[in-house]
């Protein structure tokens, strides 16, 4: 299981460069929806959509790009158009 901390507008997920397989990411991610909703927290974002940007950190993560910030994702809620391609692009469909 994954190391996450939740607030309002973001689920931070420590070190999750280390979760590399899809199913897995995808099972963590349904895990993380199901806890922001007992926590209270919006949910503004679909399971491809969380999975995408996870994926997307991790390959900037296996590519040397700022390694210090893209071990960890950030799965901020309520992102706009601009950022959901960006995550569209690294993180593949």
């Amino acid at each position: 299981m994954i190391e996450a901390s939740y607030s309002v507008d973001n689920t931070h997920i420590k070190n999750s460069y280390m979760v590399k397989t899809r199913k897995i990411i995808r099972e963590e991610t349904i895990r993380i929806m199901n806890e922001r909703k007992s926590k209270g927290y919006d949910v503004s974002r679909s399971i491809n959509s969380y999975a995408r940007e996870w994926r997307g950190h991790n390959r900037l993560y296996r590519m040397g790009i700022c390694r210090d910030r893209t071990k960890d994702a950030d799965l901020e809620e309520n992102t706009n158009l601009f950022i959901n391609l960006v995550w569209l692009i690294l993180g593949g469909i």
